[in-house]
């Protein structure tokens, strides 16, 4: 591959924060907590991580779960992510997020699930302009920090195919929004299909003035590059991708990166204590089964280790079992 652009050197601005270099990981429902986005730092090559989304309600509501959500550590540019459809809940929510220490919030209008649509938040925000421009007005106007979006396409492929979705850039820009994530999706695709890049590529050309950040099909280092020359995005987004590999970042500024079979195993040694650490322990050992049958893949031994991991109620065999794939790929190594 030959990459037109050298993004270890690119970057680009939100508010006084300074994107470098320009890819970001994507928030995760339930994936992208503190342990998982500390490991990704760990592994490097990122340069703005998003909070996992966080209910509205539900911080508000000190609900212990969502307080924990905001926790982070080190990260510097931080993002958090809020999902909800009541302007005056979604303000005090980010003054909670700010007061938290985080270096931007985000507004969730993306998410397709039934059980965050069916209340008027995440994607389902995409079919009221006048109630989605209420909420940013009152996120921007209750903190100090960048506000930022993550959108889809549209609701269903109507929609997407007025291009209302330009609409709802000329409103983020005039209620002050400084950053724009665009899946181009919409909301009845789910997650099936293929990400429309060239909507990516119109958002850009809208010539807006916050950067669009492009997301969807990100699936291996060349395909940055691509959706970088095909569209023009000013950032890529990855998510599902960095649950297979969590180097992707790296191997997007370095396509040269070999990933070893041992630095695999040691990497998801090091995530498991990362879990060990920050949570309790059924709530460890629930990630663990979770997130370590993706980090196991195509590694020897892999398959054994992920028919352990439902069965299993505790963590220290699980990393036990790792530590005895550690020793195979060792010894192979060797010889």
């Amino acid at each position: 591959m030959e990459p037109f652009l050298d993004l270890s050197q690119a970057s680009f601005q939100i508010g006084p924060h300074k994107v470098c270099p320009p890819l970001v990981l994507a928030p995760l429902h339930e994936i992208t907590d503190q342990p998982f986005r500390k490991m990704i730092r760990e592994v490097g090559g990122v340069g703005l991580t998003v909070s996992e989304m966080i209910s509205s309600e539900a911080l508000i509501r000190e609900a212990r779960k969502a307080e924990l959500m905001l926790a982070s550590e080190g990260e510097r540019p931080y993002a958090v992510q809020l999902a909800g459809s009541e302007p005056a809940r979604l303000a005090e929510a980010a003054k909670m997020a700010e007061a938290s220490g985080a270096d931007m919030v985000d507004l969730n209008m993306g998410c397709p699930a039934s059980n965050v649509t069916k209340g008027g938040a995440g994607s389902a925000l995409l079919r009221d302009i006048h109630l989605a421009e209420a909420c940013v007005k009152a996120m921007v106007k209750a903190v100090n920090i960048p506000v930022t979006v993550k959108m889809r396409a549209g609701w269903d492929a109507s929609q997407k195919e007025r291009s209302e979705y330009l609409d709802f850039l000329r409103m983020f820009e005039t209620q002050g929004v400084q950053a724009l994530a665009i899946h181009p999706r919409t909301r009845a695709q789910q997650y099936t299909g293929h990400a429309d890049w060239s909507l990516i590529a119109r958002a850009v050309e809208a010539g807006r003035s916050f950067p669009i950040i492009g997301n969807g099909d990100v699936n291996a280092p060349e395909d940055a590059y691509r959706m970088v020359r095909e569209t023009g995005c000013h950032g890529v987004m990855v998510g599902r991708a960095a649950l297979t590999n969590p180097w992707i970042f790296r191997q997007i500024l370095d396509p040269t990166l070999v990933v070893t079979e041992l630095q695999r195993i040691d990497l998801c040694v090091r995530f498991f204590t990362l879990l060990e650490e920050a949570l309790q322990p059924r709530e460890a050992l629930h990630k663990m089964k979770k997130i370590g049958s993706w980090f196991t893949k195509g590694i020897r031994g892999g398959v054994k280790f992920r028919q352990q991991l439902n069965g299993c109620h505790d963590s220290a065999v699980l990393i036990q079992a790792l530590q005895e794939l550690r020793e195979v790929a060792l010894e192979d190594r060797a010889e």
